[in-house]
């Protein structure tokens, strides 16, 4: 499996609090010949993360496939799927954070970098869902 343009965006340091929602973005590219799953994602920054099939959908537990020889986007887009940390337990600021995906086939942990969320973009606003 590999994980690539793993990414937080969240507001600017002196508007983001505990409690907040936070968008994380990334693309999963399946190089064997068999199904993965993902099925967990956690950090000790938030209470949980969960999946959303859209910003608008409610948020229910990490659980996607990615096919053989496949790739799955959870990137920021419209209406498009991604994971989402929820009520964060301090402001993140910018610094990267560690988060671990579980996977069929094991698991893994990254730093991930925590972003400037741009007005306009098409990603959940923080907050409470």
């Amino acid at each position: 499996m590999q994980l690539l343009h793993v990414h937080i965006l969240a507001p600017p340091m002196d508007q983001q609090k505990s409690g907040d929602d936070l968008g994380l973005y990334l693309t999963l590219v399946n190089n064997s010949d068999r199904p993965q799953e993902l099925d967990g994602v956690s950090t000790v920054h938030a209470e949980r993360v969960e999946y959303r099939a859209s910003p608008s959908t409610p948020g229910q537990a990490v659980n996607v496939t990615i096919p053989a020889r496949g790739t799955l986007s959870l990137q920021q887009g419209q209406n498009r799927p991604h994971l989402e940390l929820i009520n964060i337990h301090r402001p993140l600021g910018a610094t990267p954070i560690d988060v671990t995906f579980r996977f069929t086939t094991g698991t893994t942990t990254l730093r991930i970098p925590v972003l400037p969320l741009a007005r306009g973009a098409g990603s959940p606003t923080p907050g409470h869902s």
